[in-house]
Parts: C-alpha cells; sequence; structure tokens
C-alpha cells in the first residue's frame, strides 16, 4: 500500500497542487443568474392535428453560471422542445416544463423554467364552408332605410380545431357604416374571426354591396 501511494508521488503531487488551484479558481468566480426569453417547440406532432390550449408561444428559462459566461448569452444558445409522439388526440394534457427540457450550453445551470407547465389539447384538423355574415352599424339618412345587404362570396372555409370549427356558423365582417347613407354603395371589406385558432386557408376579396332606398 505505501509503495503504491508513493509511485510517482511527484505527478500525484502535481495533480493536487493543480485541482486545489483550480477549484480556488472556480470559487473564486463570480456567478451570475439570468432570465432568457426562449421559443417553445413541439416536436412529432401527428400529421392533420393541431396543437393548442392555454400555451405559450415564449417561455422564460432562468439560467447560473460564471458571469463572465452567463453575461455572453442569448436566445439563440437555448431550445426547449416538447416530443409530441405518441400522444392521443381528443383530450387535455398538463405537460411540466422542467430543466432537464432545455438545452443549455456546458457550464451553465437550469434553475428553473416560468411556466412550470402548459397546458394543451390535441385535436384533428377539421375544415368547414361558413356564411359570411355583413355587420352594419348607424343607420340611413332620414327618410332612407336598409333594403339589403349581398355579399360576394357568400361563403368561405375556416380551418382549425375539430372542437372550434364545430362551434362556427357564421363569420362577421368588419363594421360597416351606413350613417347618413343615401343610396346603394359598395365595399370591400375584412373578416372579423374571434376565435384566434380558427384560420381562413385561402381568401379573396370580400366585398358587400348595401342596398338603400327611401322609405
Amino acid at each position: 500500500m505505501k509503495d503504491l501511494l508513493l509511485h510517482n508521488w511527484h505527478l500525484k503531487l502535481i495533480s493536487l497542487v493543480l485541482a486545489t488551484v483550480l477549484w480556488a479558481e472556480v470559487a473564486r468566480t463570480p456567478t451570475s443568474e439570468i432570465g432568457l426569453s426562449v421559443s417553445l417547440e413541439y416536436q412529432n406532432i401527428p400529421p392533420q392535428t393541431e396543437v393548442f390550449g392555454d400555451t405559450t408561444d415564449r417561455v422564460e428559462v432562468r439560467l447560473r453560471g460564471p458571469s463572465s459566461l452567463v453575461r455572453t448569452l442569448s436566445s439563440q444558445d437555448l431550445s426547449l422542445s416538447i416530443d409530441m409522439n405518441g400522444m392521443s388526440t381528443g383530450q387535455e394534457r398538463i405537460l411540466p416544463l422542467s430543466p432537464e427540457l432545455v438545452h443549455a450550453p456546458v457550464g451553465v445551470e437550469v434553475v428553473r423554467v416560468i411556466p412550470a407547465r402548459v397546458k394543451l389539447n390535441i385535436e384533428s384538423t377539421s375544415t368547414r364552408q361558413v356564411r359570411i355574415f355583413p355587420s352594419l352599424v348607424g343607420s340611413p339618412a332620414a327618410g332612407y332605410e336598409l333594403e339589403k345587404s349581398v355579399v360576394t362570396p357568400e361563403t368561405v372555409e375556416i380551418e382549425g380545431p375539430a372542437s372550434h370549427i364545430k362551434k362556427m356558423e357564421t363569420i362577421d365582417t368588419a363594421d360597416i357604416d351606413v350613417s347618413g347613407r343615401q343610396s346603394t354603395f359598395r365595399e370591400t371589406v375584412e373578416l372579423d374571426i374571434e376565435d384566434p385558432i380558427v384560420r381562413i386557408p385561402n381568401v379573396g376579396p370580400i366585398t358587400v354591396e348595401v342596398r338603400i332606398r327611401r322609405k
């Protein structure tokens, strides 16, 4: 045992000294903690499905490490991905956002992720034709009245999660002001979709002809 300890004792002594110096240097190095905004990445999403819920596109990641290293970090140095493979559709999931999910540079500690969890749903993508409803505000001039309004085209195709598409039967246009009008007029309008998840994959010009007549 004694011979084993004394074998190459000078090399072992040098190693011990170097390790002590390195530890002392690390101990003296000031540490810092910062927060960076990082994009959430959903991987392996099944085809023709939607991921939605009270999710957020970005989260805050708290990092701790040597000040000289931490101050050079940016959001591009980090990634946070959630694997959606194997998750069933049609049900709500609550997924933890643990520090282990964050890929960070060597030498940096991931302290926590804010928020600590996300709630999301996975549903099949659905499409549907719905009628366009003109939203008229105000009143024509005295002695005149609204005869009718004609929308071209009358319908539009919407796309989104099946449960959201199922609830929608019409889409309103942006407000069309008829205040003080005395004659028929036509306007090109935008659509006012209240549900932020629902999309219109292909939309062309939408016109509304508002017909006004004498009483």
